[in-house]
C-alpha cells in the first residue's frame, strides 16, 4: 500500500503531467465521436472550434448549450469523456 507521501507526490505528477499535456494528444479535424478522457481542448487552425455538446460528454460542463463554440487559439480545460466537432480542428489533450 502506498504511503500518504507517495500518492501526494503522484497526484502531483499527475497534475503536473496533465497540465502540461504530456500525456499524449490527438488532432481532431472531423466531426466523429473521439473518446478520451480529455483534459483540454484547444482550437487550431484558422477557423474557430465548434463542439456539438449533444453528441458527446462533456462531463465537467454544467448547463450545457447545444454547441460550444472555442475561438481559434483559445484552450478549454475540464475534464471531458468524449469530444465530437461541428467544425473547426482542435488538439485534444488526454488525461494521465
Amino acid at each position: 500500500m502506498a504511503t500518504r507521501e507517495e500518492t501526494l507526490l503522484k497526484a502531483i505528477k499527475d497534475s503536473s503531467m496533465n497540465s502540461l499535456g504530456q500525456c499524449g494528444s490527438i488532432i481532431i479535424d472531423d466531426t466523429n465521436e473521439h473518446t478520451g478522457p480529455f483534459t483540454a481542448i484547444t482550437a487550431i487552425g484558422t477557423d474557430d472550434v465548434v463542439i456539438d455538446t449533444s453528441e458527446c460528454d462533456l462531463g465537467s460542463l454544467e448547463d450545457q448549450p447545444d454547441t460550444i463554440t472555442i475561438p481559434k487559439g483559445v484552450t478549454l480545460f475540464g475534464v471531458f469523456e468524449s469530444v465530437e466537432l461541428d467544425s473547426g480542428v482542435a488538439i485534444a489533450y488526454r488525461k494521465c
